[in-house]
């Protein structure tokens, strides 16, 4: 079993700096509508006439522009012809993406959600086998772990290790999920399960050092950020004041916000995406990608 592949992580980063129009591309796309959502977030956060439902409404249409620079930068990375501006269109690619990606997201909740309950209810139990029937009934909020004993505990950690592991197991049983489609000019997710069988170490640490940069990155531009206007793009909220006011410059906020969500697509999702399509591109060769 490989623990990580570095020709992909290295297609990654070359990715970025081969491409910088498309990639660029993509990511102005998405960072104008994201700035906008930021700004109508914060607004929402300090409770703005309005500002709930259009915050809302700009969430889904950034998650529109997301998909179509995944899209776009999709099909550059598994050597697909460009078409539209720069590669960005709005077809059946995109009308499919976004359909893989729900089923996706669905599968996710339903399976994670059911074992978080499940698990949920164990450390409940665990923690209610600990208390003392004489003892009087807490008022307000009860932190179950302060109730436990040192096994309890332990066994209660070790529950949630297992459901993190898990969670991620799922994810990366899944994450060829978009390769697979755009390639396929079809939607594809349970039928490339078998590609990733195996493979969940590999396609998780390869990501993870895809991303790794990028996260750095965002995190020391949303500190800059915070330092300079005392609110950072990354929790829009943080920018929120009272009776419908910003503790910041609105025009600022906006720009920064812009900043960060073009960030967000060229340091994060465009090495992501030609990553996994690398891995895809590698699995399929060896025969492991089923058709449906």
């Amino acid at each position: 079993m490989k623990l990580i592949d570095l020709r992909a992580v290295g297609a990654a980063y070359r990715f970025v700096l081969e491409n910088p129009a498309p990639v660029l591309a993509a990511s102005a796309l998405y960072g104008v509508v994201f700035a906008v959502q930021s700004l109508m977030t914060a607004y929402a956060g300090a409770y703005a006439p309005g500002a709930a439902p259009a915050a809302i409404a700009f969430m889904a249409v950034a998650f529109g522009a997301f998909v179509i620079g995944w899209a776009s930068l999709g099909r550059l990375a598994l050597g697909i012809p460009k078409k539209g501006f720069f590669g960005l269109t709005l077809g059946g690619d995109e009308g499919r993406l976004i359909w893989a990606l729900f089923l996706v997201v669905l599968l996710l909740v339903i399976i994670l959600m059911t074992a978080g309950v499940a698990m949920a209810f164990m450390i409940a139990g665990l923690a209610f086998t600990e208390m003392d029937p004489g003892a009087p009934q807490p008022d307000g909020y009860v932190n179950l772990f302060e109730l436990m004993g040192p096994v309890a505990l332990a066994v209660s950690f070790a529950l949630i290790a297992v459901f993190a592991v898990f969670s991620l197991w799922l994810i990366t049983r899944l994450a060829l999920t978009a390769p697979a489609t755009l390639e396929a000019g079809a939607i594809r997710v349970l039928s490339i399960w078998p590609a990733s069988r195996g493979r969940s170490v590999e396609i998780a640490l390869t990501g993870l050092a895809s991303l790794a940069p990028g996260i750095l990155a965002l995190i020391l531009l949303n500190a800059i950020c915070v330092a300079l206007l005392g609110a950072g793009p990354a929790i829009a909220q943080s920018a929120s004041g009272e009776a419908g006011a910003l503790i910041v410059n609105p025009a600022l906020f906006l720009l920064a916000s812009a900043i960060y969500g073009v960030a967000k697509i060229a340091l994060l999702a465009a090495p992501l995406i030609a990553a996994l399509c690398a891995l895809y591109s590698v699995y399929k060769v060896k025969g492991d990608v089923s058709s449906d």
